[in-house]
């Protein structure tokens, strides 16, 4: 009785989740959560707010299946007005079990961002289907001069949307056209072409026009919605939201994993509190997270390991700054090369790259430097600090007297007689008896 009115007490109610901006690991955790909560309580509808360019493709794939095992019927929403459900977002709307938009709102573009990268595909160029010269059995889809890579990317992107547009009986052919073409829609020609179901003015719209429609392949279950005086919710973010979408920003992932890299050599070369080695493990390991969730690139990572490599050989080899300068051009290719993925979310700033790499030059050659001349000096305290400083002889003696050093009397010897007041230079030390020679 106790689980039956707690699962009456949710029943009637809408979630509503809002996601803007490029979808990544912090949405798709967001979205499973919300989802799987909404599970638990076994409410009535779970509508996801969208406004994004596109996305990862590992993120988008977690929310497709998350979507698709969902027991509660998902519905997405393009909104509010001049909201765009482009690239990832297509996918998402085709994955859902309810397709809705604003009146002003667009669909599609969905064609991998590595498609039409090359300059052979961009409209207008040498070579390229659109240009005067080329032959008229060419066509503009962007597989057309791509690269096997590419190519497979694609069709597996094709069949995909296809197989969405399929289980959820929508538009086939248009999904197809969107992936290979690039092709977009308006809300009013998209509810035409049957690409989506609803155009709604916002949730409370949207949920009078779905109330008694029968849902199907809900988990493998058959739903009839009950929305017309539900109760509706915003399903705010959590703190592990928040987090995740700071550190899986590329810039602040970037600038965490360098952080952590000078602060560990610092530490290396600098011993002291070990602040600086606790810096860089803490950031180290953030950095190491934060690229563990972004599309990550072996070969930059690479590429810049090898540019701090090259930065302590310029400091402890003079190279007259070729080593500096390979090392700047390592370090700024690999940040550039850092990330797989041509989508502009997750790029890092040219001016970050910029800034980051001469800093990270210029500290990294100092500190080594200073640290290396300071070794060069030899110790400074204790009593193989002694040698090298003066001293002046408290009495006179032969082979053996008393000298006074650094605030204090030593014995000593010396191979030649020796006057009050004379002063000596210690030049060895045998115990605590110091060895020391006539200043001349």
């Amino acid at each position: 009785m106790l689980l039956l009115g707690y699962s009456q007490l949710f029943a009637n109610e809408v979630r509503v989740l809002t996601i803007e901006g490029a979808i990544g690991p912090a949405t798709s955790h967001h979205i499973t959560k919300a989802l799987k909560k909404a599970a638990d309580d076994n409410i009535e509808l779970v509508v996801i707010k969208l406004d994004t360019p596109g996305g990862l493709v590992d993120s988008l794939r977690v929310i497709v299946q998350d979507i698709l095992s969902s027991p509660i019927p998902v519905c997405t929403y393009v909104a509010p007005n001049g909201a765009r459900a482009a690239s990832a977002g297509t996918y998402l709307s085709y994955a859902s079990h309810i397709s809705a938009m604003c009146p002003v709102s667009n669909i599609g573009s969905s064609t991998p961002v590595t498609m039409g990268s090359s300059p052979n595909n961009v409209p207008g160029m040498p070579g390229t289907p659109e240009s005067p010269d080329e032959s008229d059995e060419t066509d503009d889809t962007p597989e057309n001069g791509a690269s096997a890579m590419d190519r497979k990317i694609l069709e597996d992107s094709v069949a995909y949307i296809k197989s969405l547009a399929e289980l959820r009986g929508r538009n086939v052919e248009w999904a197809e056209k969107t992936v290979r073409e690039a092709a977009n829609l308006t809300a009013s020609e998209a509810l035409e072409l049957n690409v989506t179901d609803y155009i709604a003015e916002d949730v409370r719209h949207l949920l009078e026009q779905i109330h008694g429609a029968t849902i199907e392949n809900v988990n493998g279950n058959t739903v009839v919605l009950d929305t017309a005086d539900a109760l509706v919710v915003e399903i705010e973010t959590d703190w592990v939201y928040e987090f995740l979408k700071i550190i899986t920003n590329p810039n602040v992932a970037y600038l965490l994993l360098i952080v952590g890299i000078n602060a560990i050599i610092i530490e290396l070369y600098n011993p002291g509190l070990g602040g600086a080695g606790i810096l860089g493990i803490i950031c180290l390991v953030l950095g190491a997270y934060a690229l563990h969730l972004l599309p990550l690139n072996y070969a930059g990572l690479a590429l810049l390991v090898v540019g701090v490599i090259l930065f302590i050989a310029e400091a402890i080899t003079p190279s007259y700054g070729i080593f500096g300068l390979g090392g700047i051009v390592s370090f700024i290719a690999g940040s550039l090369l850092l990330y797989d993925t041509d989508i502009p979310a997750f790029q890092i700033s040219f001016a970050v790259v910029g800034a980051i790499s001469t800093v990270t030059a210029l500290l990294l050659i100092f500190v080594i430097r200073t640290a290396l001349k300071q070794r060069k000096k030899g110790p400074v305290s204790g009593l193989d600090g002694l040698i090298g400083k003066q001293a002046r002889v408290l009495a006179d003696f032969t082979d053996e007297g008393r000298v006074f050093a650094e605030g204090e009397a030593w014995n000593a010897t010396a191979d030649v007689p020796l006057a009050r007041n004379d002063k000596v230079i210690v030049r060895d030390i045998d115990g605590l008896t110091l060895k020391v020679e006539r200043i001349t």
